[in-house]
């Protein structure tokens, strides 16, 4: 079983607290047949689920948050929940957890919530992420968390961090830094900084240790909280969440994926697909016949062009010697002559343009005959 961590949005700071948590299932037994993975899962205060869903078979129960999944040999399966974070819940939220078995065998797992850092003006907090070594079987290991704050603010302000660690790691070292520090609860400490003056900084590292049990589950999301008090005046809170990671054990599988899958009631149906394809076949036939008569339609039109072409071609070669214009030659006039008239130069239309004689005879539709004589013979 694989938990992701319940990450908030910027949104979360305009008022919108939805999330999603994603529970990943593999059945990796070796027993014949399918078996069910049941479950159940519970949140910290401040936090409620607002609906669930399963894939690769998994069934959900929103009224009581319990999950049910028949997983084959090898199978994998999701429970996507929908989670609502409170507006205030972010100064003082827990761990979840998880609980999931399949016959004798039980897996837990923390749920951890991750916030981005609150634009709180006056207040600077940022912190480092714990990387462990390479590991061939879960083991007790130390790690470092490096936590910087800074004083963003006109005046000095009494300066304080309290760190949160997931379950199974502890805090066991304070910094010089601080100048007392005390524990609060199970997984909460307070480390008192004194007064950090407008303008400055201050950096602590504190030491932390990570159970066997703990290692085999990372990566773990933990959370520190840093406050400035100017004097008279009340405090002002910053939170920067940091998370512990690993490389996977040696012989061990990677991971279960964390990413939400669609829900299946996205998801169309090999029904509705089969209609969308029917529907997209219909429409490509149904433009079938349009396409052909646009592409009829413009052969046509280019053959009567060509044809009109050709004909006007053999009708300009094809002109009777009668047809032609006679040529007129006017001799050049010599030197001493005077024109009688004044030359009136030659049309610079073309002869192809130049309209033919008509024929001797009567024109059809003329009216016109020729003179007949007195016997009434032509």
């Amino acid at each position: 079983m694989t938990v992701s961590t319940v990450s908030v949005g910027d949104g979360y700071w305009q008022g919108n607290g939805s999330a999603e948590l994603v529970i990943s299932l593999k059945n990796i037994g070796e027993h014949v047949g399918r078996d069910t993975i049941t479950g159940y899962y519970a949140f910290p205060s401040g936090a409620q689920a607002t609906g669930a869903y399963g894939t690769g078979g998994c069934r959900v129960d929103n009224g009581v948050l319990s999950f049910s999944c028949p997983l084959g040999e090898q199978a994998l399966g999701q429970v996507v929940v929908k989670v609502n974070v409170d507006p205030g819940a972010w100064k003082t939220i827990g761990a979840g957890l998880v609980t999931a078995s399949i016959g004798p065998v039980q897996r837990t797992a923390p749920i951890s919530f991750a916030f981005t850092t609150p634009p709180t003006p006056g207040i600077d907090l940022s912190t480092t992420e714990p990387q462990l070594p390479a590991a061939t079987s879960p083991q007790d290991e130390a790690t470092q968390l490096s936590v910087r704050l800074r004083n963003t603010g006109g005046t000095k302000a009494a300066g304080a961090l309290e760190v949160v660690t997931p379950p199974g790691v502890d805090l066991v070292g304070f910094p010089s830094a601080c100048r007392s520090h005390r524990r609060i609860s199970a997984d909460r400490d307070r480390c008192e900084l004194g007064d950090l003056g407008a303008g400055k900084e201050v950096t602590a590292v504190f030491g932390l240790t990570v159970s066997a049990a703990a290692r085999a589950e990372l990566p773990l999301t933990g959370a520190v909280h840093a406050y400035l008090t100017p004097l008279g005046l009340d405090a002002i809170e910053s939170r920067s969440d940091f998370k512990i990671s690993a490389p996977p054990l040696a012989g061990t599988d990677a991971p279960l994926p964390t990413q939400a899958p669609v829900s299946p009631a996205a998801q169309p149906s090999i029904g509705e697909l089969s209609l969308r394809k029917q529907a997209s076949d219909s429409q490509q036939l149904s433009s079938l016949p349009y396409i052909g008569g646009i592409v009829g339609l413009v052969a046509i039109a280019g053959g009567l062009v060509v044809f009109s072409l050709r004909r006007r071609g053999r009708d300009e070669d094809a002109l009777a010697p009668d047809e032609v214009e006679d040529v007129v030659l006017v001799p050049a006039p010599r030197a001493g002559d005077t024109p009688p008239f004044t030359t009136i130069p030659r049309s610079p239309i073309p002869r192809a343009l130049t309209l033919p004689r008509l024929p001797n005879g009567p024109v059809a539709g003329s009216g016109f005959r020729e003179p007949t004589d007195a016997d009434g013979d032509e």
